[in-house]
């Protein structure tokens, strides 16, 4: 005998605004996809511009570092000077640094943040020098900054909680290239003066080397002995070669001076950079720490799958 059902059908659990459950959110959906119509485009423009500065900021540095070579003349420089120059490059490092981590750990999409780093290319290529060797310099700047973006991303996606240390590879290598990039314009500006020029050394760094002779030098080599106008007559002599033969001397060799001046620019930058490497980060923190506190960005937790071994 069929047995009958007196249960009642189970009604439909409602919504709390009386909808059926579960409740369709595809009006909801459409409505917010309205309001944000374009996302991506008031991310390239905010983001653009701030890297659009820096990237300004880093192709002034890089002019300023193109005339450079006249502060590694002995005599031809005071130490405010060189002491403004270095802090100029090394502070278009830390803000190209800074405003570039800032962008590569909050902007999503991967093209929304290329945008930026493409604004910023551009704004480098007009502030450096518009030449084909501004225009290698902003390519290899974009292309690197591609690069740095995708490796934030994976070092962030390889992490069970953020923290703005963990990009400290990606940003030593961009670092790295940022110094790079200031020492081939370094290059290139000292070697088109010798190409106009020839190799010369000024008044001023003629009379610095004499007088370190004469205080430090021409004692040790000379006999006792000597009296105090043959040593001038020595120094005469010294003078009248750098003023006036060391040119000559120096022609053969002249291709050589500017990468042996740029190797020496490159090691005091790359010692810099490495001990200095830190700062980027140290504002980068402070600057997020502050972003949480204004309420202006907030941790979101994600799903993560996580490999591990295991015997079986």
């Amino acid at each position: 005998m069929k047995m009958l059902n007196f249960r009642k059908p189970r009604a439909k659990k409602k919504w709390m605004d009386g909808e059926d459950f579960p409740p369709d959110y595809s009006e909801h959906a459409k409505s917010g996809r309205k309001r944000d119509k374009f996302p991506w485009l008031i991310k390239v423009v905010v983001f653009g511009l701030l890297l659009a500065g820096v990237g300004a900021f880093f192709g002034l540095a890089l002019k300023w570092a193109g005339d450079g070579y006249v502060h590694l003349y002995p005599g031809s420089w005071s130490w405010w000077e060189s002491i403004r120059l270095g802090l100029c490059v090394m502070g278009s490092f830390a803000a190209v640094a800074v405003a570039a981590g800032f962008v590569a750990i909050l902007i999503r999409p991967f093209w929304v943040a290329a945008l930026c780093f493409l604004v910023s290319s551009l704004a480098l290529f007009l502030t450096f020098e518009i030449s084909i060797l501004s225009l290698v310099v902003s390519a290899i700047y974009f292309v690197m900054g591609l690069i740095y973006l995708a490796g934030v991303r994976t070092e962030i996606a390889h992490r069970i909680r953020f923290s703005v240390w963990q990009i400290r590879s990606s940003q030593t290598i961009f670092l790295v290239v940022l110094v790079g990039l200031a020492c081939t314009s370094f290059y290139f500006g000292y070697a088109d003066r010798i190409d106009r020029e020839g190799f010369n050394l000024t008044d001023e760094s003629i009379s610095t080397l004499v007088e370190f002779a004469e205080n430090h030098i021409i004692d040790r080599v000379v006999p006792a002995s000597m009296t105090y106008p043959q040593k001038q007559e020595i120094l005469q002599k010294l003078r009248l070669y750098l003023d006036e033969e060391v040119q000559e001397d120096m022609e053969p060799y002249e291709d050589y001076i500017p990468m042996a001046f740029t190797a020496i620019a490159f090691s005091v930058m790359m010692l810099a950079t490495f001990v200095l490497s830190w700062l980027p980060l140290l504002l980068l923190s402070l600057v997020f720490f502050i972003l949480l506190r204004l309420k202006l960005v907030k941790r979101k937790a994600q799903p993560v799958e996580i490999t591990r071994l295991t015997i079986q």
